[in-house]
């Protein structure tokens, strides 16, 4: 049976201000006056551009998706409240206006959710009467706590909280949320506690945080968002203080993903990936090729590859690390040096997080040069003009780059003694549907440049 009341730590609940929700801040050395109010802005719109929020006249910091701006102060009173993103050209465009009652001796916690075309705007807001209160008592540590929903393909959770030492039969439900719901806050001692969903009106539980540590005297605000890791509920926790600290506490119920790159040139491979719980086989990967993803539990794996034909042992047991909600590849590259060459291992995490008007581009090199530029070349660029390049591409150093979205060549180049050599010219590719592209550099004497760049 889950209790009712919780065991070992006292719990308040109180009503929230305004119409709207509820919700808190974090940071030790707060003031908090009666005659101000504060604001807080967390952007939940996956897919979104950077975010930031205008009040009257007044524009705040922009904040990516899954970030926070820090808690200010801000005059009491209504105000034109409006969340400013960008278009496709880069300009400030409005997403969402209100006019909006900030009230005096409160905090106002808003979070962009939804659709980046439509967004919606919640406006969580709370005294911090109570809490203040409690802790002017010397014996006293508190802390607040709500959880809000904003993965918009998510359904409706149960949020339970329990003591860090303790289990799931001690936790207490901290509310109960659909798309759009926050729950009422609740005063808790200050200390370590596990959060757990479950579907709504069960007790089957679905998501398990780690312990996370609530340790100051302040509001914490968790926020269900959307994910786009290995898990298949697709969704993640973020515990939010009133700075930019926004830790993120993955399920360790969640799965990883991986696949693997072979780079060696002149092998066809078997790759063994073994943790001490599961073993993956990955059978006859070709040259430059790269296979779909397997699923696996968390856990540190040992790579091993093989020649397939022969099953020589080309590679024995490197350490690999997959942790929860993980998506990466395992790059299988020879490395060569004055002692010879050997066959090594690397792995990379994959990101799959939506933009609109823009792509995230990695590259990842195993050429034998260094210090290689990368261009990307709109129709009559060249070098000289491409807006967009990756300077000092070595390998074995992954490097990343946000482009926007549209059709491109790519170009890439070398400097040796004074003189630029094309290592590598791609055809016009359209990346106006990607969001995220991995690109690998590989030395391959059956091309007429020697070298290719494979996108996987």
């Amino acid at each position: 049976m889950l209790n009712n009341k919780l065991k070992g730590f006292a719990v308040m609940t109180f009503a929230c201000l305004g119409v709207t929700a509820c919700g808190g801040s974090d940071n030790k050395d707060e003031d908090t006056s009666k005659t101000d109010t504060y604001v807080q802005f967390y952007n939940a719109t996956a897919g979104s551009t950077a975010t930031a929020l205008k009040i009257g006249d007044k524009t705040y910091e922009s904040v990516s998706f899954a970030d926070a701006m820090p808690r200010f102060t801000s005059t009491p009173g209504v105000s034109a409240v409006e969340v400013m993103g960008k278009d496709a050209a880069n300009k400030d465009i409005s997403l969402y206006k209100e006019n909006i009652d900030l009230k005096t001796a409160t905090d106002h916690f808003f979070v962009l959710h939804g659709d980046f075309a439509s967004p919606a705007l919640l406006n969580i807001n709370y005294s911090r009467t109570e809490l203040d209160k409690q802790n002017a008592e010397a014996d006293k540590s508190k802390m607040q706590l709500l959880i809000a929903h904003t993965a918009t393909k998510a359904p409706a959770y149960d949020a339970y909280i329990a003591k860090a030492d303790k289990g799931f039969a001690d936790a207490v439900m901290l509310g109960s949320v659909s798309y759009g719901e926050v729950s009422t806050p609740q005063i808790l001692d200050t200390g370590d506690y596990k959060i757990y969903l479950t579907a709504a009106g069960t007790t089957n539980i679905s998501y398990t945080t780690a312990s996370i540590n609530f340790k100051t005297k302040v509001p914490y605000k968790l926020i269900l968002r959307e994910s786009f890791g290995a898990s298949a509920a697709k969704i993640s926790l973020d515990s939010v203080d009133s700075t930019t600290n926004v830790r993120n506490h993955v399920a360790l119920e969640s799965s990883v993903d991986f696949r693997v790159f072979n780079g060696l040139a002149t092998h066809n491979v078997d790759v063994k990936v073994v943790s001490n719980k599961q073993e993956a086989l990955f059978s006859n990967v070709a040259p430059f090729g790269v296979t779909a993803y397997k699923g696996a539990e968390f856990n540190d794996f040992g790579v091993s590859v093989f020649d397939h034909t022969s099953q020589a042992k080309l590679l024995d047991n490197v350490l690999i690390t997959l942790n929860q909600d993980d998506i990466k590849t395992i790059f299988i590259y020879e490395q060569t040096t004055a002692q010879g060459s050997q066959v090594k291992a690397m792995e990379m995490k994959q990101t799959q997080t939506p933009s609109p008007y823009s792509f995230k581009f990695d590259i990842v090199s195993f050429a034998d040069k260094s210090n290689l530029t990368l261009y990307f070349l709109k129709a009559n660029d060249t070098i000289d003009t491409a807006t967009y390049k990756i300077s000092a591409v070595n390998p074995t150093v992954p490097q990343s780059l946000v482009v926007p979205k549209g059709e491109y060549s790519i170009k890439v180049i070398a400097v040796e003694n004074g003189s630029k050599t094309v290592v590598y010219a791609s055809d016009v590719i359209d990346f106006n549907n990607q969001d995220n592209v991995t690109m690998v550099l590989n030395k391959d004497d059956s091309t007429s440049f020697g070298y290719n760049l494979v996108k996987i």
